[in-house]
């Protein structure tokens, strides 16, 4: 899990929170910059910021960088496959008793939505292994 309180490295994905409606995951690249409606963002301003931080643009506007829960990941994947939501998500890991510790193996990895919750479900001591066929969907999970 990611900590709040954790400082943002050159490398990390996180998910740039724009507005209600707007959420993307960025990695961030030192040199790099996101640019918006609200302004130009620059990577580089961004190392260093605690998640949750709130940054302000060349034209005044501003996003948050939120890190990449389980629940927001959800919300900005490609929705190449069918996923499933947090409610879906909690009755599955309910379910099947999932614990800190267990050991899963999921077939067909897809956006990784599941893959994400069940992987926080089982940490720190749990490991999830998942498998899909279609090596673009598995690469782009990875």
């Amino acid at each position: 899990m990611i900590s709040s309180q954790r400082k943002i490295a050159n490398g990390d994905v996180i998910i740039v929170y724009e507005r209600h409606d707007t959420m993307k995951a960025i990695k961030v690249s030192e040199g790099s910059e996101l640019q918006n409606r609200f302004g130009v963002f620059k990577h580089g301003d961004w190392i260093g910021k605690t998640y949750g931080s709130k940054v302000l643009s060349n034209k005044g506007g501003f996003i948050y960088l939120l890190a990449p829960t389980p629940e927001l990941w959800t919300l900005v994947l490609s929705h190449r496959t069918q996923i499933l939501y947090i409610a879906d998500i909690s009755f599955v890991v309910s379910f099947l008793e999932v614990v800190p510790g267990c050991v899963l193996l999921e077939s067909g990895t897809g956006s990784g939505s599941l893959t994400t919750s069940l992987a926080r479900a089982v940490s720190p001591t749990g490991h999830v292994y998942t498998f899909d066929f279609h090596e673009q969907r598995a690469a782009s999970a990875r």
